[in-house]
């Protein structure tokens, strides 16, 4: 029979009925067949339970539920025991049952049943277990006499129990020993019950026992503790004979589990029979007695027994016979002060003879001032002193010392007293600080005047007050943008009996801040008083008002003023206002015959030009807002938008005018128009007909139509004795622009309003030059003479210029022919064209000869072309010649020789180029780019040229050989930003490399901060001698660009100097291309020359001097500028650098004062290095932005408004998806001594930015954290950061590892994870303890902060990340941190360090840094301490 195959349906069982009916007629029999076909059972639906707790261990009394899930909807039912539960149904497929308050009698097996829709049925069945924790009920202590019987019980309730075991103390072993005398009871299931039986205890069986079981989750204990009551036990320890007629006795006790009444003493004297009771008694509660009463020099023996509520104990007696001495042992010391600061006073004394020292155990000392008195205990030592803290500054104290004994427990007498002051110590702020800000009107200056009074609280003695200003505007500058500027700090030092200073000479339109401090002779800043205060406006300067030109201009006939109004520096107030006043000046009068601006009446156009004698009118006004920079006048059109800015600020107003009563002119000769003019009066109108032009005006209140531009015939009114005009009412002042009188002389001045608050503050610039209204008379000659005329003069023009053609074609011809004869480079007309429009471009191709700049004057001449976005630079740079007529560069130009050249626009002059020896006649064998460079005075000569390339190496060995050079110096690396700039043309170290017939060795190399030295020998095949080339590398010069700090070049040239000798021939010199920093070293070494010889420098002309020689020397203008800079701070600081074995006797020299002066030279060096940086900092300081940090979303990240990143080094965190301003952190990268940045300085995290602060930590990849700050409670105060044990912030996990204390720090280890990269490293923190608590103040001793200086080298040394360094706000003690290691690897590296250089490179990289002078000569302290303690000066000498 056939089947059909029919997909399974979702039923567990499936009948298919397959039926046959037959049908025939009615005498046929009917048959039907059926068969049913049953497949197999297949569930399809499943079944799960989840248990709250674990289902073999439910806990009593809680409350599990049990969840069962079905795959798919259905009915779900809980049963136990066949009974039916409550089940809580929480969908069609959840059904949840709960086990309320959890017995021992709910345990057994719990089915989940259930039925899907399908009608599909399934069950899961679970067995409950249900536990009670274990617990014992506590017991009280067991007292039992010895040689009773005694039980220990320990009720256990629990289920399941197992493991009942017995333990005395810590003794595992006691666990076996103690199985025969326990047994365990059970009440019920649940309760059973310990017993450890003691027949007959004994004094060893006292002790605590432990009783222990094991419920479902590990072991339950508890404790018995059994006190054994018996007699006491004594034994004697120590006697030792401490007087004459006294011995100390030390025993130990057991009491027998009562406390000792008291002790029985007995002593026998030796040659005595039997032993006598000692008269005195001794109390129970000592261990420990001097008696007393014994012969001196004699010998005794003593006993002792113990007496409890039990009995007495067996006498001790101890064989020993103990001499008394001579006499009793008496010592007193001698006391004196070893040292003192402003709040401690260090006394040390003498130490006892050794006969007495065994009997000294330690002293007694006390401090009495006033009526205070204040005792310590000091051990008796080998270190015999003592320091009293927490003293008063500036007050003198008592100090006396006793010597006691621990046996005796008695001190002698006391020593003499002695006296000792401590020093002063950081005042408190001074008193009534009053701060104003003033401006003068006659001096027109502003200042700010401060007063105070002296500290409630000085701390000692005041010497001198330190007064800082700081001050910040937000103005709009030239390109009318807003600005913020901080001005300062300035600081003055008053002297101790001044009360009041002032700061004249500031800008306007500031809010000042003054902070003031005393300095007493502890010489650290007290606390700082503050005041604020804010400048009046004021109105802009003079110079900036007449930087305003014009001139003449002819606009469709008509003569038009164009005048050049920028934008004026709102720095000393808003500007609401801006009006330009056009003068019509009298005849025959100039601008010097008008009384000054502000005393000028100002009237309307009208009467300007209707009056003979002329006048002064508005002619157009702007608002700050809508200042337009090219405005044309005289033109008819007004350009003001009617802004009312300018109707509330009002300067000049115009005046009424008086009446005029004028004569017509006389026609003259020549002249074909008159003027009519009838009475003028202020209220009248009037019809004016002025110079060549005729015209007429209708003027309104506030409209003015020109003349000329009227479209209706309404407009135009015929000329009669009469015409209109209207005064402008007093309110409203508009501007009248008409058209120019072409017969007379104008002048114009400018006047700005300022917006003082209530008050308005008018300026005035001078008059502007005089400009005539119409055409110059020798231009209307011209007109006149006609067109005839002018025809003549354009032939003769084009004659004279075919002419000139002729002659130049003639002159080229025979200047080609003489140049192919000699072998010259042949110049085409196409060439002759190009150079002739090359030199007319050439402004510089004789340049200005410059006078040469002062040494005395540098610096001003620095900044003052700094101004101006580097205007002056600028200007002066781009009159620099790059090309000479009388210079060519024939060779460079060779077709065999232009693939040497690196650079096709670097070539070299033929008139000084390198000629090497020439090579089997081949052409171009000769040529190398390179040339002969003179220096000053021709006392030192260079080789410029180009760095050598893979194909010119060879050429580039040969002139070394062959010009015989010791010396080259080497500024470039062998790729900058991905592009070769210089092939490498040594081996490396200890190989030899052929070059050709010449063989180089490299022999060794020493690496500094910033450049490495190499020794290269060198041979050449058929020659004997051997030469050595030394290498100066310098690494730390880019491409274009120049250095931002000059030191380091300044230092490489003076290393070359002190190696070069003229028997060493010329220096080659080269970088890439040969000109841009190889002619700016050697312009600074010929400049450098010049300064020390003369005085005084020529810059400009020394660099046309060496473009002279070679072609584009100083290639950028920031070379140009860095050329300015290096001369002006050696001019300025001159060279500060130390060696080694100068160092102390320089440090000596700086301390010392020069007559007269207050402060020592040291202190001179670090006001002069703080002022010159300001002066440096007003020009430069708005190229240092630190826009981000000073934000207003990031300001509550910042511990100070002071110290905030600068854009340009500070650490950039990733951005933290979906929030905002989550880069900043108050950090930046600061460099190291080998100009990467090896370190970063930031503030002490706030609990806000812990988590930014762990997240630098992971970025950086930081293994070394430096710790300067407190964690006591105070305005320093830094959180703890770091965890106890584990802590997470946002994505970043930090473990404590381990800890280690060290005599000056704290040494952890943490471990640093992110969650998101899975990287983890491993951080070092170096806790510092030594630094003073008071604000400003720096560390007495030196040694700690140079352990952890050498102890973090060397761990950097290890690691690849920046060492990062905090304190509270980042500034002060990081700083010094970071100093000291920079100049401890320059000591340890060179033998010389530069503590001027480092301070000044540390403050131009962060605010705060190195902002006093305690810190600076904090490091010449440190610096000096290092050298000796390493012994750095002897291995000089040896070396």
């Amino acid at each position: 029979m056939l089947r059909s195959r029919i997909p399974m349906a979702r039923l567990p069982l499936i009948l298919i009925l397959y039926g046959v009916v037959v049908v025939a007629s009615d005498n046929e029999t009917v048959t039907e067949t059926t068969e049913t076909v049953t497949t197999p059972h297949i569930p399809l639906a499943t079944l799960e339970i989840e248990a709250s707790q674990k289902i073999d261990g439910i806990e009593a009394n809680s409350t599990p539920s049990f969840t069962c899930k079905l795959s798919e909807p259905g009915q779900i039912y809980w049963v136990k025991d066949e009974k039916n539960l409550t089940t809580v149904k929480m969908s069609e497929t959840l059904a949840r049952f709960d086990l309320i308050s959890a017995s021992l009698e709910d345990r057994g097996n719990y089915t989940c049943m259930a039925v899907t829709n399908g009608h599909e049925k399934l069950q899961k069945t679970i067995d409950v277990r249900v536990i009670e924790n274990g617990r014992i009920d506590p017991s009280e202590p067991v007292y039992i006499k010895s040689e009773k019987p005694v039980n220990l019980t320990c009720p256990i309730h629990g289920f399941p129990l197992s493991n009942f075991t017995w333990l005395k103390g810590n003794n595992s072993e006691s666990i076996e020993s103690l199985r025969d005398l326990s047994s365990v009871s059970q009440i019920n299931e649940t309760h059973y019950i310990m017993t450890l039986s003691f027949e007959s205890v004994l004094r060893k069986d006292n002790g605590t026992y432990t009783c222990s079981a094991e419920d479902y989750r590990g072991p339950v204990t508890s404790t018995r503790h059994l006190f054994v009551i018996d007699k006491p036990q004594v034994d004697i320890d120590f006697i030792k004979a401490v007087g004459a007629s006294k011995i100390f006795l030390n025993w130990t006790v057991n009491d027998g589990n009562k406390p000792i009444k008291k002790y029985s003493m007995r002593f026998q004297k030796k040659g005595q029979e039997g032993r006598q009771f000692y008269s005195k008694s001794v109390g129970g509660e000592n261990t420990n007695f001097v008696l007393q009463g014994f012969e001196k020099s004699t010998e005794y023996q003593l006993s002792i027994s113990a007496i409890n509520e039990v009995g007495e104990s067996q006498v001790y007696h101890d064989n020993r016979w103990i001499k008394t001495l001579d006499a009793d042992p008496i010592f007193v010391p001698n006391v004196s002060v070893k040292g003192f600061t402003e709040s401690s006073i260090t006394v040390g004394w003498t130490m006892p003879s050794p006969a007495l020292r065994e009997h000294v155990h330690y002293y007694t000392l006390m401090m009495i001032h006033d009526l205070q008195t204040k005792e310590a205990v000091h051990p008796a030592s080998e270190f015999n002193d003592y320091v009293f803290v927490e003293l008063n500054p500036a007050t003198t104290y008592l100090f006396k010392i006793s010597a006691c004994s621990y046996y005796t427990k008695q001190c002698g007498n006391w020593s003499a007293e002695v006296s000792g002051t401590t020093m002063d110590g950081v005042c408190s702020p001074p008193e009534s600080l009053t701060v104003t800000c003033k401006f003068d009107n006659i001096s027109r200056t502003s200042f700010v005047s401060v007063s105070w009074l002296p500290p409630a609280v000085p701390n000692g003695q005041i010497t001198r007050y330190g007064v800082e200003l700081t001050g910040g505007s937000q103005y709009k500058n030239e390109r009318g943008r807003v600005h913020e500027e901080r001005w300062g700090p300035v600081d003055h030092n008053a002297r101790e009996i001044d009360r009041a200073f002032e700061f004249k000479r500031v800008p306007a339109n500031t809010n000042y801040t003054v902070r003031i401090y005393g300095v007493t002779r502890l010489r650290s800043p007290g606390k700082p008083a503050i005041g604020n205060c804010s400048m009046p406006v004021s109105v802009p300067d003079k110079e900036s008002l007449n930087l305003r030109t014009w001139r003449k201009i002819q606009n469709e006939g008509r003569q038009l003023f164009k005048m050049y109004l920028p934008r004026i520096s709102e720095r000393n107030g808003p500007i609401c206002c801006y009006r330009i006043f056009l003068v019509k000046l009298p005849p025959g009068k100039t601008s010097g015959d008008l009384p000054p601006p502000e005393e000028l009446d100002i009237h309307s156009f009208h009467y300007a030009h209707a009056s003979p004698a002329g006048g002064a009118y508005l002619a157009e006004m702007f608002d700050s807002n809508d200042l337009h920079s090219e405005i044309f006048l005289g033109d008819g059109r007004v350009l003001f938008n009617g802004s009312i800015n300018c109707d509330r600020c009002i300067g000049l107003r115009p005046k009424p005018s008086p009446t005029l009563h004028l004569l017509p002119d006389v026609q003259g000769p020549g002249n074909a128009t008159s003027t009519t003019i009838s009475s003028v009066e202020s209220t009248s109108t009037v019809t004016a007909t002025v110079s060549t032009t005729s015209f007429e005006t209708t003027t309104a209140a506030t409209t003015f139509t020109a003349p000329g531009n009227s479209t209706t015939p309404g407009a135009r009114r015929r000329r009669d004795n009469s015409a209109n005009i209207v005064m402008e009412s007093e309110g409203v002042y508009p501007p009248v622009d008409g058209y120019i009188d072409e017969g007379s002389n104008y002048t114009a001045f400018i006047e700005v309003v300022v917006a003082g608050g209530v008050h308005l503050l008018p300026a005035y610039s001078g008059y502007l030059n005089p400009l005539f209204g119409g055409l110059e008379p020798s231009v209307i000659a011209v007109a006149e003479n006609g067109t005839l005329g002018l025809v003549l003069q354009i032939s003769v023009a084009l004659i004279l210029i075919i002419v000139i053609l002729l002659v130049a074609l003639c002159v080229l011809h025979r200047y080609t022919k003489r140049a192919e004869q000699g072998g010259e480079e042949n110049i085409n007309l196409r060439n002759s064209f190009r150079s002739l429009r090359g030199r007319h471009q050439l402004v510089a191709a004789s340049p200005p000869d410059m006078p040469p700049i002062p040494k005395a004057e540098l610096l001003q001449a620095y900044l003052e072309r700094h101004r101006d976005s580097d205007y002056g630079f600028q200007q002066e740079f781009e009159l620099l010649p790059d090309r000479f007529t009388d210079r060519t560069t024939r060779a460079s130009e060779a077709r065999e020789n232009l693939y040497k050249n690196r650079y096709p626009d670097i070539k070299c002059y033929d008139q000084t180029r390198v000629r090497l020896s020439q090579i089997d006649g081949i052409a171009g064998s000769d040529y190398i780019n390179a040339n002969f460079v003179l220096g000053y005075k021709e006392r030192k000569k260079f080789i410029c040229a180009q760095g050598p390339m893979e194909n010119t190496v060879c050429d580039y060995w040969r002139m070394i050989w062959e010009q015989h050079l010791e010396l080259v110096l080497m500024l470039t690396n062998l790729e900058e930003y991905s592009k070769t700039k210089c092939a490498k043309y040594w081996p490396d170290k200890d190989e030899t490399k052929n070059f050709g017939d010449i063989t180089v060795e490299h022999v060794g190399q020493r690496a500094f901060s910033d450049y490495v030295i190499r020794e290269l020998k060198m041979t050449r095949t058929g020659e004997r001698d051997a030469r050595t080339i030394i290498q100066y590398h310098f690494l730390v010069w880019k491409d274009f660009m120049a250095p931002e700090h000059p030191h380091a070049i300044l230092r490489f040239i003076k290393r070359v100097n002190t190696a070069y000798s003229l028997e060493k021939g010329p220096i080659l010199v080269h970088c890439s291309a040969g000109v841009g920093r190889t002619g700016t070293l050697v312009a600074l070494d010929s400049l450098l020359q010049q300064l020390v010889d003369e005085g005084q420098v020529s810059i400009f002309n020394t660099v046309c001097d060496l473009r002279h020689q070679r072609n584009f020397l100083v290639q950028s203008l920031k070379q140009y500028i860095f050329i300015y800079r290096s001369l002006m701070e050696m001019a300025t600081y001159g060279d500060t650098e130390i060696p080694v074995k100068e160092l102390k006797g320089h440090v000596e020299k700086l301390r010392q004062r020069d007559n007269g002066k207050e402060k020592c030279r040291m202190e001179d060096e670090y006001d002069e290095l703080v002022l010159n940086s300001q002066k440096i900092s007003s020009v430069l300081e708005e190229r240092k932005s630190f826009s981000v940090g000073g934000a207003e979303e990031n300001r509550v990240k910042n511990r100070s408004e002071v110290v905030i990143p600068y854009d340009r080094n500070r650490v950039i965190l990733t951005p933290v998806p979906g929030r905002e301003h989550s880069t900043y952190i108050n950090a930046s990268f600061i460099e190291g001594y080998d100009n990467s940045e090896s370190f970063i300085i930031t503030q002490d995290p706030l609990e806000t930015t812990i988590a930014d602060f762990w997240r630098m930590i992971s970025e950086q990849s930081i293994s070394t954290i430096v710790m300067l700050s407190d964690l006591n409670e105070g305005p320093r105060k830094c959180p703890r950061y770091w965890p106890e044990d584990e802590a997470v912030h946002e994505h970043i996990r930090v473990r404590y590892i381990q800890s280690e204390s060290c005599p000056y720090y704290t040494r952890r280890e943490l471990c640093v994870a992110n969650t998101k990269t899975d990287e983890t490293v491993v951080v070092t923190q170096y806790q510092y303890h030594g630094w003073p608590t008071v604000e400003g103040e720096v560390p007495e001793v030196t040694r700690g902060v140079i352990e952890l200086v050498d102890q973090t080298l060397v761990t950097d040394g290890e690691c690849s990340g920046p060492i990062v360094i905090h304190c509270n706000c980042g500034s002060d003690r990081s700083s010094m941190f970071v100093a000291l290691s920079i100049l401890v690897q320059q000591l340890t590296t060179e033998k010389r360090v530069d503590i001027f250089t480092v301070t000044k490179k540390l403050r131009s990289q962060r605010h705060g840094m190195i902002s006093t002078f305690p810190q600076y000569e904090f490091l010449h302290r440190a610096v000096m301490n290092y050298a000796d303690l390493h012994n750095i000066a002897d291995d000089e000498t040896e070396s």
